[in-house]
């Protein structure tokens, strides 16, 4: 689905309702028909979705002045039907939500409830899967691992014949071998598996949000797709001066408003982004001050001379602006390779109104994941609904619980004796 915050967040709700990273107009509006009484009475959980359901299905047939849309203003399009009391009945087998006497339903909880309609609805449907990278495939800054499921699940979509192309802001320009090295786990199985050419041409790589294209070498390393192959019209128009005034602009913002709250970062620049991050790999800045500096960066450039599309955004545990967005990178790919939105879906953590992977909504179905596990169980869903022999099979194998002999399992054995004791 498709939802397009316009409107500035209520900083004080954010921070006072501990739900920073959870903002999201719509799910805060089913919320709301559970929690607060509106027109002197307030809906179950149950009764909240079906009539979500029902607003949803409406605006999917008539956008244009939809109810949906005069209580949700910022609603974009939706690129097929939520069926919300499936995602609920699934959820319910894992959660007694509806039994919860003193506890009501959550953001997450609603926010799951979407995803899991959203997975029900595109099987069938979809024949490309676009990712986000940190927090999405993989932890923040690490790798893919050979050993992890999810490898074993992106390659059984791609012998499936679904296209997985991971959409990050991660760019290492004319680096292809950097590219390689987050995937090496995926390149590896492929290369020990010997995946034939129909296979590895499912596997791309968009850098930079939209601004660099790598795809599977013939040895499994990854090598770049020359950019008037696949950029789109607009893209090929963004002028080199242009770029160079975001950059500009983007760099002096950044370095005010580290001094400005006295964080102690480094600023880098590339060609096509500038960032900043902790100056010490073991420092960790507070969430609440990465989500100021991506606010006035967006306030700072919205009322600029910037002429190019830009995305400025909280990595989580950095800030950066980019040239172009992830809207730009997933057309890009639906164009190169021929894929409609309608048969596209994108899987992100960074959904909010300073995140990354919101852009995406305006041309993909997604997902709003927070984490690599959440992206699994979505994954495994999906698979188990595609109903192939080999899609089942992947997702029945995966592990549950933390492997043996890992940190998180000895941490687990750890809890679990001092708890018993």
């Amino acid at each position: 689905f498709n939802l397009v915050t316009l409107v500035p967040p209520d900083f004080t709700t954010m921070v006072r309702g501990g739900r920073l990273k959870e903002r999201d107009p719509l799910f805060e509006l089913v919320l709301k028909w559970i929690t607060h009484a509106e027109w002197d009475m307030t809906l179950s959980m149950r009764e909240a979705l079906a009539r979500a359901e029902q607003l949803i299905d409406e605006h999917y047939e008539n956008p244009e002045g939809s109810e949906l849309s005069r209580k949700c203003p910022a609603i974009g399009q939706f690129f097929t039907r939520l069926p919300m009391l499936k995602g609920l009945d699934n959820l319910a087998q894992r959660v007694a939500v509806e039994e919860r006497r003193y506890v009501p339903p959550t953001i997450s909880e609603i926010r799951q409830v979407f995803n899991l309609a959203q997975v029900y609805a595109m099987v069938g449907k979809v024949s490309m899967l676009t990712f986000d990278a940190d927090d999405t495939i993989y932890e923040h800054g690490m790798d893919l691992e050979q050993d992890s499921w999810i490898v074993d699940a992106l390659l059984t979509l791609m012998q499936e014949g679904i296209v997985i192309a991971v959409v990050t802001a991660a760019g290492y320009p004319g680096k292809p071998e950097r590219y390689a090295a987050r995937f090496r786990g995926l390149l590896d199985r492929m290369k020990e598996l010997k995946c034939p050419k129909e296979v590895t041409s499912k596997f791309y790589c968009m850098g930079g949000e939209c601004n660099y294209l790598f795809k599977v070498s013939e040895d499994f390393g990854m090598e770049e797709v020359d950019v008037a192959l696949w950029a789109t019209p607009e893209m090929k128009s963004w002028a080199e001066e242009d770029v160079t005034r975001l950059l500009d602009i983007a760099e002096a913002a950044l370095k005010e408003n580290a001094t400005r709250l006295r964080l102690d970062v480094q600023v880098m620049r590339k060609s096509r982004a500038v960032g900043l991050f902790p100056r010490h790999a073991e420092d960790r800045i507070a969430y609440e001050a990465l989500e100021d500096v991506a606010l006035a960066l967006q306030d700072l450039l919205v009322s600029s001379d910037v002429k190019l599309p830009y995305c400025a955004f909280n990595g989580n545990r950095d800030v950066w602006v980019d040239v172009g967005d992830k809207r730009h990178g997933i057309l890009a790919l639906q164009g190169f390779l021929g894929v409609s939105a309608e048969a596209t879906c994108h899987m992100g953590d960074r959904m909010t109104n300073t995140g990354n992977d919101k852009r995406a909504r305006d041309v993909a179905m997604t997902v709003w994941v927070t984490n690599p596990d959440e992206t699994c169980d979505y994954l495994e869903l999906f698979l188990t609904e595609m109903g192939t022999p080999a899609a089942k099979t992947c997702a029945s194998n995966r592990p549950k619980g933390a492997k043996k002999g890992t940190i998180e399992w000895h941490k687990a054995q750890v809890v679990q004796r001092n708890t018993s004791a």
